[in-house]
């Protein structure tokens, strides 16, 4: 039988299947912000529970890895000394580390280290800054050589170039001259309005050494392919958004008259959200007396999409409890990880609400959607996007 040798297949030797998910399962958690499932990293990761959870202990027990009380992982504290240890061989992060607090203390901006890694740029170290709307990405966040101005600095085509990460965040970058066999880049992230600024430039090419007066004007180049442009979220991207595992928080009237807020797991069905109550739920309660709510759904992370609701919640008569059972089969799968037909039956049924969206707002990126218009039809209302 003849071996593949087309240039994208990898032999054994070059890339052993476990060592490759551990490499990607690290990198996983380590741009996470907060713990995560086994369920949700397999999912992410597209590696089998019990291969991932394999990788997952023989991490733990080398303290790469820990797992908290409800069975969430995160990065050990000896992946974070290895780090630190390794961050002391790079001479790229030694210069940062002595030049990064006079740049931000100079013009009040995030200050990033970008190092390539072969087709890629790693966030090696970021420096959060003093001025308002600061944006200060995790470190291990990568980007693809051929989706960013980075690669001009670091092949030598330009020595300052200006670039969109994100809707609304820009960067202005130069190469960092380190050693041999680093390829780092420093920059400044945030509003294009400051960047610009010549002071900010200026400074930014005075801590690597570099002439601002024989330096040409930086080179503007749009956000990546990758790179989330802000706007509304179609349909298809919203039934994905929807479908992940989300909480959502959901807003009604108190009996006192004050706005209360509660998280929930909910389901998404394409056109409507089914929420499930537990008996004696107080919230439930209260929006059986005035069904009107809002529900927000949200993630922290680029691209930063929310989902934004109103309507009335509607309960639904369900005296055999099938529909109930198929909702909470759904929510126990995608959120807590396990089959709810194996599990012991809930003490009693709480209700069972749909909430069709009467107004809804799905957006994705960091710039503000527009403020929506008047209804000359519908007086005190606003034309946001309807479903149905």
């Amino acid at each position: 039988m003849l071996k593949d040798e087309s240039p994208g297949a990898r032999r054994y030797q070059d890339e052993v299947p476990a060592v490759a998910r551990a490499v990607r399962l690290l990198e996983r958690l380590a741009c996470d912000p907060r713990p995560r499932s086994l369920s949700e990293l397999a999912r992410d990761l597209e590696v089998g529970p019990s291969s991932l959870l394999a990788i997952l202990t023989t991490l733990r027990h080398a303290g790469l890895v820990d797992r908290d009380g409800d069975g969430q992982y995160f990065v050990g504290s000896g992946l974070v000394a290895l780090g630190n240890a390794a961050a002391c061989q790079v001479r790229a992060c030694e210069r940062f580390a002595t030049i990064a607090d006079r740049l931000v203390s100079t013009v009040g901006e995030t200050a990033l280290l970008w190092m390539r890694q072969g087709d890629s740029f790693v966030l090696a170290a970021a420096r959060e800054g003093t001025q308002p709307l600061r944006f200060v990405p995790t470190p291990g966040v990568r980007l693809c050589t051929s989706d960013t101005a980075l690669s001009l600095l670091a092949d030598g085509v330009a020595p300052l170039v200006e670039e969109e990460l994100l809707p609304g965040v820009w960067t202005v970058g130069v190469p960092l001259a380190t050693s041999v066999g680093e390829h780092a880049c420093l920059a400044l992230a945030g509003p294009r309005e400051r960047l610009q600024r010549p002071e900010v430039q200026t400074a930014l090419l005075a801590v690597v050494g570099q002439d601002p007066a024989t330096t040409r004007p930086p080179r503007a180049v749009p956000a990546s392919r990758e790179a989330a442009t802000s706007g509304p979220i179609d349909d298809d991207e919203l039934n994905a958004f929807l479908a992940q595992g989300l909480v959502a928080t959901l807003s009604y009237v108190a009996d006192d008259g004050y706005p209360a807020t509660v998280p929930l797991w909910y389901a998404w069905d394409g056109s409507a959200f089914w929420l499930t109550s537990r008996p004696g739920s107080e919230w439930a309660e209260h929006v059986l007396l005035d069904p009107r709510v809002s529900l927000a759904v949200s993630e922290s992370a680029p691209p930063l999409r929310r989902v934004l609701v109103r309507g009335e919640l509607t309960e639904i008569a369900d005296p055999a409890g099938e529909r109930w059972r198929e909702i909470e089969a759904q929510l126990a799968g995608r959120y807590a990880g396990f089959d709810a037909s194996r599990e012991p039956a809930a003490a009693g049924r709480g209700r069972l609400l749909k909430l069709t969206p009467g107004r809804l707002i799905a957006w994705r990126g960091l710039l503000r959607y527009p403020r929506p218009t008047p209804d000359p039809e519908r007086p005190g209302t606003a034309n946001w996007r309807r479903l149905g």
